[in-house]
């Protein structure tokens, strides 16, 4: 065997072990877990939060969803940590529209001054667990089309703003809710 077969050989054997290796993390961080999309009814919540318009490069949604998760961690609040984004025709290019904040788990008779009361209501939603690593999970500008096509099984058509709530063990719970027609 001369030394180019050699080389061919080595190069061969670590293609398919580093192959091996990526395919094993990514079973490991729960890459190959299957999404189930949930349709269900009568979505009653409140949510308390900030809304912002702002371009995607601001700090200050950032900043308010830091200060949602410590009081969250703190137990000031008893709810989960969630993101609204709003589907907008009147956005610029770099800019986005989301409410962040805190679904309350009951109600409370104190939240912060600054803060804005949502309640949402639909009839009704579909929503989706990521259990899976976020190095895994499917991309957030993805959530929107794999719910849509979940709802066309039914059809129903989603109004596009994606509720996203993030857990402290990384998972989150990506759902969108049906317009009123």
């Amino acid at each position: 065997m001369n030394i180019k077969w050699q080389r061919i050989l080595y190069l061969g054997l670590i293609v398919v072990f580093l192959g091996a290796i990526g395919t094993s993390i990514y079973y490991l961080l729960g890459g190959f877990e299957p999404i189930v999309i949930y349709r269900v009814e009568d979505g009653k919540r409140t949510i308390v939060g900030k809304q912002f318009v702002t371009s995607v490069t601001s700090e200050k949604p950032g900043l308010f969803f830091e200060r949602c998760r410590t009081l969250l961690e703190e137990d000031k609040i008893d709810g989960k940590l969630t993101v609204i984004t709003f589907n907008s025709d009147t956005l610029e290019r770099a800019e986005v529209a989301q409410f962040i904040g805190i679904e309350l788990n009951q109600d409370m008779a104190e939240i912060p001054r600054e803060f804005e009361i949502l309640k949402l209501d639909s009839a009704v939603y579909y929503k989706m667990y990521l259990t899976m690593h976020p190095l895994v999970q499917p991309r957030t500008k993805n959530h929107l089309p794999m719910l849509q096509d979940e709802a066309d099984k039914y059809n129903e058509k989603i109004i596009g703003n994606l509720l996203t709530t993030y857990y402290p063990d990384n998972s989150k719970v990506a759902e969108s809710w049906v317009g009123d027609e």
